[in-house]
């Protein structure tokens, strides 16, 4: 009989294989630099297997409105995937390469950080190993899905009896939602389903200027919104599953997040994003944009500061189950 990590690993295999099926379906002609597709009179049709069609939606030059900025804002990532330019990104895996994390107020610097993500559970696993100032080591994983929240001394602790220690962190529940809904992935998923009134596992999968339409011939009503500085759209939107969080999200010029800002009661949570480029592996490049530097403040104290070495937007096999210690533990 096969044990559970050989079952898991040809599983992971397999779903790689498809991975590089689906995702090489991408979006036509986005081109280099994430710029937005205004004013291409022959639509989107120079890449993504030679499509001659506008798609499903072509934003007009200059174009303003709320339906137009969300649209452009994740075709400019290249999380629009098909013919239907359809929002499709449902897993990301992310390795770092430097950078620093606070640990108990002290800064620690990183040898390893890894995001394992799956916007459908939804949840995630923060993989951290770091050196403190005084040469002590410090690793830890940090883990949410669905409603709860923990941590592992190893990825999948106690899932095998025996191996590893998973210790709830109900308190960090709300901590973990607000970084998964505002990190670059996230936020554009948010913030759609926000103006479509919604949930983000309720508005994946669609194209996101059909979806507005829809959603508003059918009388449905959005809690997010748009304004402008100068020519930088920003969107608020409230973070899913946080009662009281706001979001707030300001784009450059070619429609990439400069920095999502989250109030929640007293507290400040301020992610600032530069260094956009397509991070997947060289011999993969599927023209889907991450950050490259990701600084993260907590009331103006940066905690965390990561930069990007290598990223998979691909389809990839990321579950995230919940140990039954923490089941027990209970939300």
């Amino acid at each position: 009989m096969l044990d559970r990590r050989a079952l898991a690993i040809g599983l992971f295999a397999a779903l790689i294989a498809l991975s590089q099926v689906e995702s090489g379906f991408a979006q036509g002609g986005r081109g280099q630099g994430g710029a937005p597709p205004q004013g291409r009179g022959g639509g989107r049709g120079g890449g993504g297997g030679g499509r001659g069609d506008a798609g499903a939606f072509t934003p007009d030059p200059g174009a303003k409105d709320f339906k137009s900025v969300l649209f452009n804002w994740t075709w400019s990532m290249g999380m629009l995937r098909s013919g239907a330019e359809s929002e499709l990104v449902k897993t990301l895996d992310y390795h770092a390469e430097g950078g620093t994390i606070q640990v108990d107020g002290q800064p620690c610097t990183l040898t390893t950080y890894r995001v394992q993500a799956n916007y459908q559970i939804p949840g995630y696993r923060t993989q951290i190993e770091c050196t403190r100032a005084n040469g002590q080591r410090y690793s830890n994983v940090e883990t949410m899905s669905g409603d709860y929240a923990w941590d592992e001394t190893i990825p999948g602790a106690e899932l095998v009896p025996g191996e590893g220690k998973a210790t709830p962190r109900p308190g960090a529940l709300l901590e973990r939602r607000i970084r998964l809904w505002a990190s670059p992935q996230g936020a554009p998923k948010a913030a759609i389903a926000a103006a479509a009134g919604l949930h983000p596992l309720q508005s994946f999968g669609h194209n996101p200027a059909v979806l507005l339409d829809e959603r508003a011939a059918a009388g449905a009503k959005g809690t997010a919104t748009l304004r402008w500085e100068g020519d930088k759209p920003v969107i608020t939107y409230p973070i899913p599953d946080v009662p009281g969080a706001t979001a707030t999200a300001t784009l450059d010029q070619r429609y990439l997040p400069e920095r999502v800002v989250v109030t929640h009661g007293a507290n400040r949570t301020e992610f600032v994003y530069s260094n956009w480029a397509d991070w997947n592996n060289p011999l993969f490049k599927i023209e889907a944009l991450y950050a490259g530097t990701i600084v993260e403040r907590q009331n103006d104290t940066v905690v965390r500061t990561v930069n990007a070495r290598v990223t998979e937007v691909g389809q990839i096999y990321v579950v995230v189950p919940v140990p039954e210690s923490v089941l027990r533990a209970g939300k």
